[in-house]
């Protein structure tokens, strides 16, 4: 599907996508800066395995957002790259800073987290390979991406009622919502950009899955801290 093929962006466009750009780098070194303060603290209610399966999830949609620019180059893609690297960069800091964190520890949860999440994406890669559907295919890395945002914020709500959500900053929680809105934003004025192909459409199906889970955690964090 190629939708908005030669569309030419008015100044107007240029503007918003811009402004947008600038807010989710801003947005991801606020939340970056924010969370290690926390976990310098308490990393009460923070999973090892979600840390670990986000960067994963950045990963995936980092290199669906490159396939996307070579697919169809355009600025607003090439503004979805810089995102997404600067976004691995953040989470791999604050994996690294959770790693060496006082009271962190690889939990019987954080086991079962990867179990899951690893089962759904085994599940869903024999699925796709009868299907015809190998890895490299941009809807089977987004199906993989949605286990690896998914799964982990399932199992890190559950983390949170049992143990405390102390380890997740208030700003971290409403920044997700913000920013990863904005990422859906963002991806939608690529597609009007230079059109919607699968990399793209990939991309968008992992951001609703992380929207979607967030809300769950944001939800039990609400009901636990406030």
């Amino acid at each position: 599907m190629k939708l908005g093929r030669g569309h030419v962006p008015s100044l107007r466009d240029r503007r918003i996508a811009d402004a947008l750009f600038l807010i989710q780098i801003v947005g991801a070194t606020t939340f970056g800066a924010a969370q290690f303060r926390v976990m310098q603290s308490t990393v009460e209610g923070v999973n090892t395995s979600w840390f670990a399966f986000w960067l994963a999830f950045l990963v995936l949609n980092l290199v669906l957002a490159i396939n996307a620019h070579r697919t169809a180059p355009s600025r607003v893609s090439r503004q979805t790259v810089v995102i997404y690297v600067v976004w691995t960069a953040v989470i791999s800091v604050d994996l690294l800073m959770l790693l060496r964190a006082s009271g962190a520890t690889w939990s019987t949860l954080d086991t079962i987290t990867t179990a899951a999440t690893l089962a759904g994406i085994g599940t869903a890669m024999a699925v796709g390979r009868l299907r015809g559907f190998g890895v490299s295919d941009p809807m089977m890395r987004a199906t993989i991406a949605v286990f690896c945002r998914g799964v982990p914020q399932l199992t890190l709500a559950y983390n949170v009622w049992i143990e405390g959500g102390a380890g997740l900053s208030l700003v971290g929680i409403a920044a997700g919502h913000v920013i990863i809105s904005l990422r859906l934003f963002h991806v939608w004025f690529s597609i009007r950009d230079a059109g919607c192909d699968r990399n793209r459409l990939g991309i968008a199906i992992g951001e609703a899955a992380n929207e979607l889970s967030w809300i769950v955690v944001t939800v039990v964090w609400a009901a636990v801290m406030l």
